[in-house]
């Protein structure tokens, strides 16, 4: 396939998902319309967009290269992510029924005012930590099969990003994702058909990659026992609490009944994608590529050197669909923290709803120019994820304790949030030592400052228990 053909087939994606999410969006007046969409998506539409956020575009490339390089082992990461649907399957009616916008207002709601800003700060890291390992992503994907240089590549993201995020709002963010949901599955899909039938059979892959690659508790090929441990622990928290995952999905739906439909969609489709397709199309690299190439670059190579041109182009479509859903959530979310949290929540509280529209696309922009800074600090895509993925992580443990819990107050959530942060950017700064996974040191501690500030703080107040009794007493349809 010609270079220019490529070019063209991403240009014209690029300019019908924009013109999708830009349509969708053009009726968008009040910011809880722009935010969560007014509480009316169709169910499919949930499941849909929740799979293609956390089946994304690090997910097709780095989670692929992992595999190829590591073998089974990665199988836990997929295991961890459809146990939290699981899990939320039991939660989404308190979630639901508490009906708030963002993370920080459920914070406080239970812990008060006083958590608000160091809620929002952290949430607000970690989604920009996450568009930023998207646009890392895209850059990598069109590097290396298209053939465009980097500055291109970003600067293409960043366009690409802000047009679906900003002027979409969260009715072309859920509806755009959940076509690209759809394209992601068919792009596996076909991923699955061609490598393995070009490598010969899941006998020739397995065989080639050796029995300690088909372990999922071997260690033999570089990947160590704490990176996995350290991989699923953060994984499983970010997903647990990640903003622009169940908490937005979950209040954008009309009834909980909705809600549970959407969350069984995302369960059978992210075992499938994730747990099935991905680790398949990474295992058959070892057969195709025998360790000509490594990480991030993997993907792009098999797709160049052995897909037809229209299923490469299929392939494709649904990587740059993988990496769009997630950043332009992602970005929503970021942007939802600053509106909602920070700018009518601290500084003007009488903001009207046209001024509230404004600070979140102008925040939508600064934020995508935040996640272009951070790509220049991380070589990989996975290495930030990690990071990505404890930051939003520490969040899960005031959030979860003070929902289910009645002796937390104001001091353990910031302390919790402080102590977790603060450690994880000190392991950073000290360059991980031992190669010990800061999901390792920052959610102990996080845990730590949650049970001192229980010790010596205030306690909750009966009316923010009740606030959140009351959302676990009610009649859910």
């Amino acid at each position: 396939m010609s270079t220019a053909l490529k070019i063209g087939v991403i240009i014209g994606y690029i300019a019908i998902i924009s013109f999708i999410a830009t349509y969708l969006g053009k009726g968008t007046k009040t910011f809880k319309d722009f935010a969560i969409g007014g509480s009316k998506i169709p169910w499919y539409i949930m499941g849909g967009t929740l799979f293609s956020t956390f089946c994304g575009g690090a997910t097709m490339v780095a989670y692929v290269g992992n595999f190829y390089s590591q073998g089974l082992i990665w199988i836990w990461i997929p295991i961890q992510v459809v146990l939290v649907g699981v899990i939320y399957l039991f939660l989404y009616k308190k979630v639901f029924n508490l009906r708030q916008v963002s993370t920080a207002d459920i914070m406080t709601l239970r812990y008060g005012e006083k958590t608000r800003l160091i809620s929002t700060l952290v949430v607000m890291l970690a989604e920009d930590g996450m568009a930023s390992a998207m646009l890392n992503t895209w850059t990598s994907m069109v590097t290396t099969y298209v053939g465009f240089s980097r500055p291109v590549a970003l600067a293409l993201g960043c366009i690409l990003f802000f047009i679906t995020a900003a002027l979409g709002g969260y009715k072309g963010v859920a509806t755009t994702d959940a076509i690209q949901g759809g394209i992601i599955m068919v792009g596996l899909t076909a991923g699955v058909i061609v490598f393995v039938s070009k490598a010969g059979g899941m006998g020739a892959i397995a065989a080639a990659a050796g029995p300690e690659k088909m372990n999922i508790f071997s260690t033999a090929n570089g990947c160590s026992f704490i990176t996995i441990l350290g991989t699923f622990v953060s994984s499983f928290g970010m997903h647990m609490a990640l903003q622009s995952g169940y908490v937005s999905r979950i209040n954008s739906v009309a009834t909980p009944r909705d809600a549970k439909r959407g969350i069984w969609m995302f369960i059978i489709c992210q075992a499938l994608g994730f747990g099935v397709f991905i680790p398949i199309i990474g295992l058959s690299g070892n057969v195709l590529l025998q360790n000509a190439t490594i990480g991030d670059s993997v993907i792009g190579t098999m797709i160049d050197l052995y897909m037809p041109a229209v299923v490469a182009l299929i392939y494709v479509a649904a990587i740059v669909s993988a990496v769009l859903t997630t950043a332009n959530s992602s970005l929503l979310s970021a942007s939802i923290c600053v509106t909602n949290d920070i700018y009518a929540g601290m500084i003007n509280k009488n903001a009207t709803e046209k001024q509230k529209l404004l600070v979140s696309k102008l925040s939508i922009a600064v934020f995508i120019l935040l996640a272009l800074l951070l790509t220049t600090q991380f070589t990989t895509i996975i290495s930030m994820m990690f990071v990505t993925y404890t930051i939003n992580a520490l969040i899960a443990i005031p959030l979860f304790a003070g929902l289910y819990g009645k002796k937390g107050g104001a001091l353990a959530a910031n302390l919790s949030l402080i102590l977790g942060a603060a450690s994880v950017i000190i392991w950073l700064l000290l360059g991980t030592p031992f190669g010990i996974h800061v999901a390792i040191v920052g959610l102990p501690m996080a845990g730590l400052g949650y049970l001192i500030g229980m010790a010596v703080g205030d306690k909750p107040t009966e009316a923010q228990l009740k606030a959140i009794a009351d959302a676990g007493m009610k009649v859910s349809n």
